[in-house]
């Protein structure tokens, strides 16, 4: 759901599903931010010009070829990487900074070019070199990057914990400019997850410092970041203010770049409204300057703002003119988030245009789109783990170089005495410890007991609402059936002499309680052990619960799987199957909810369901004081399985449901193939 989200209009957030989308203001801030942090302090990144010719019988420094290099980042990313491999293959292997730069300039080329996997790769071999220096700078520089393309591909735990540690490595270096950047990039990640409240706080932190520090960059990033958390909560005059601030300062301190990014938001922000002969204004304004610094990214979103501002004024065939301009250049950008934007651009012009066999290709190749940038996602995870084994290699070098120092230290008069003391003071430390263990056991125990004791209270209770439920549909339900045809076969014994057409109409009457009967017991049959799920898996029976809901026409119900492969063990599988029919009770009994989403996203070591309505929502402060049988009996089920459950609802704004299950990969899932062990 989330990469969805990413992929499907990265750079235009002012249309009619603005809301469910990421901003375009993430693309480039994220982008300037790594630009920011690459060269510092260098001067207004945007004004970044090239380095001057060599006088003849001259040859470049290093530092000038670094500079060319960071140039270079900003308009030709694949010229960039070319001087910087040509330069790191002639390099002398002592110099590990400029190794270091050089490594981290190639995996910033990569990032801009939205190769992911490649520049993950190179940010990993950069942060080895990094962590055997000790080079805090570009350890904290490092991660930063790397916490930027984990938010860009949505991995947004990854992403937190590396801007978490990149504040971190800044707070000891004592630079605040850069801790601001931080705090800019945690605000982006809080808004793609759609938590404004944070985001905003995020963004005013940065704003105080980059305002304390007289950072003219990072004060036009912010302004313009927090106006677009007014444009995501619909308060356009709020908005406007911000972008006219974040204009207002761009001007004076000529800064283009950010001129045409703040014209693009202006002119979102008019589209949103509908004032659509100012939203094409502003848009103008910002392909003419994009054109002018040599942008082509951001001329072809200009392009597209105009283009979505044309189909609003149904002027299809101009817009349709500009959008092939703007697919031609995101291809000569082998730009994938751009072309799939323009995909979707195509899908809506010719819908409106009535021609839906080009409407739907462009749609199909907008979601191929979105799946290959899905499988990069899988692949930075590989390389999450070779980072994370970089780390432990380095930590247990660095610990055998202590070793080494320690023995020789020692050679001295007093190595008898040193040794005695260490001894006695291992040992007290070993009884302390063992001392502290034995009472972190015990109250580990302790803990165990009283969970074990709740589980199984709340087992038995779930049990015993079992059954009634049962005892009261079959009295209910079977019952009355049953109590009918009794009634019916009882006239006939009595009254002999019943006219045939009356005996007739009794015995059929008797027949259709029965066959009744029969299906109120195949129903409570199939809701106590569904059958769907042994004959067609998790997939089917959600196919078949969602067409008979939205047989109702008051309930549409969708479901989307990413991942699910072979057949899942019974108990998850009936567990998330328990668990969806209660989310859709609530739903329907509860939310007043119109859409219900889920998405099924099973991983290697975990599967997860995610649920989000669009209904009235709740109060979270009354949810553990109020919640009914049926969510307390689905929270026991899943914790039983290890599982974790969390919702996140607010009256008024729907609700969404996430649930996660660990899965035994030698017992939950049935592969359909065997890895070889060499």
């Amino acid at each position: 759901m989330i990469i969805y989200r990413f992929t499907y209009t990265l750079l235009f957030p002012g249309t009619k599903m603005h809301h469910d989308r990421i901003s375009f203001f993430k693309r480039f801030f994220l982008v300037w931010m790594m630009m920011f942090i690459l060269c510092m302090p260098c001067g207004p990144v945007f004004a970044i010009e090239k380095a001057k010719e060599p006088l003849p019988g001259q040859q470049k420094s290093t530092e000038a070829l670094l500079d060319d290099i960071f140039s270079l980042l900003h308009s030709s990313p694949p010229d960039a990487r070319k001087l910087a491999q040509t330069i790191l293959d002639t390099l002398d292997e002592n110099k590990t900074e400029t190794h270091t730069e050089l490594l981290k300039h190639i995996g910033s080329s990569y990032s801009f070019e939205e190769n992911f996997v490649q520049a993950l790769d190179y940010y990993s071999r950069a942060l080895a070199k990094a962590k055997k220096e000790n080079n805090y700078k570009q350890l904290a520089d490092l991660h930063n990057n790397i916490g930027i393309v984990n938010n860009q591909i949505g991995n947004y735990k990854n992403a937190l914990s590396y801007f978490t540690e990149a504040l971190n490595y800044y707070s000891y270096l004592g630079d605040e400019q850069k801790k601001a950047i931080t705090h800019n990039n945690i605000g982006l990640l809080y808004g793609d997850l759609k938590n404004y409240d944070k985001a905003m706080s995020q963004f005013r932190r940065a704003l105080q410092s980059f305002s304390h520090k007289k950072d003219t960059l990072g004060t036009i990033a912010s302004l313009s970041n927090i106006a677009h958390i007014h444009t995501v909560n619909n308060e356009f005059d709020s908005a406007l203010y911000y972008t006219n601030r974040s204009i207002t300062l761009s001007e004076s301190a000529n800064n283009q770049f950010g001129l045409c990014i703040s014209y693009q938001g202006k002119g979102n922000i008019y589209l949103s409204i509908q004032q659509i002969p100012h939203a094409i204004a502003y848009f103008e304004k910002s392909r003419d300057i994009a054109l002018k610094i040599n942008h082509q990214s951001y001329y072809a979103s200009s392009l597209l703002g105009i283009s979505k501002s044309l189909l609003e004024s149904e002027k299809k065939s101009e817009a349709l003119q500009l959008t092939r301009k703007a697919m031609q250049t995101a291809t000569d950008l082998s730009s994938l988030t751009l072309q799939s934007s323009t995909h979707m651009v195509f899908s809506n012009i010719y819908e409106a245009m009535g021609d839906f066999e080009n409407s739907f290709y462009h749609y199909r190749e907008h979601i191929k789109i979105k799946e290959e940038l899905l499988n990069q996602t899988i692949l930075h995870q590989i390389y999450d783990f070779e980072i994370s084994s970089l780390s432990q290699t380095n930590q247990l070098q660095q610990l055998e170089l202590e070793r080494k120092e320690l023995a020789i230290s020692k050679k001295n008069n007093l190595l008898w005495f040193a040794v005695l003391v260490f001894i006695l003071a291992i040992t007290g430390l070993y009884f302390i410890y063992l001392n502290h263990r034995n009472h972190q056991r015990v109250k580990l125990q302790q803990t165990i007991i009283e969970l074990t004791e709740k589980k199984s209270h709340a087992a038995v209770e779930a049990e015993i609402q079992e059954r009634k439920r049962i005892g009261q549909e079959l009295h209910d339900g079977l019952g009355q059936l049953l109590s009918v045809a009794g009634l019916n076969v009882s006239v006939l014994q009595k009254k002999k002499d019943i006219a045939e057409p009356r005996r007739t109409e009794l015995l059929n009457a008797v027949m259709r309680s029965v066959d009744e009967a029969f299906a109120e017991v195949r129903n409570i049959s199939h809701n106590l052990a569904p059958s769907l799920l042994s004959e067609r898996g998790l997939k089917g029976a959600l196919k078949n619960l969602t067409d008979q809901v939205n047989q109702s026409h008051q309930l549409q119900m969708s479901f989307e799987t990413f991942g699910l492969e072979g057949k899942l063990n019974s108990l998850v599988e009936n567990t998330l199957f328990r668990a969806i029919q209660e989310i859709l009770n609530n739903t329907i009994k509860h939310s007043n909810a119109s859409q219900l989403s889920l998405q099924i996203a099973q991983g290697n070591n975990e599967i997860t369901l995610m649920a989000e309505d669009n209904g009235i929502g709740f109060d979270m402060t009354n949810l553990n004081g109020h919640s009914g049988h049926g969510l307390t009996h689905m929270k026991t089920r899943i914790e039983n399985l290890n599982g974790s459950i969390h919702i996140d609802s607010n009256p008024a704004r729907g609700t969404i449901i996430s649930i996660v299950i660990p899965l035994n990969p030698t017992q939950n899932v049935r592969r359909t193939h065997q890895s070889i062990d060499s």
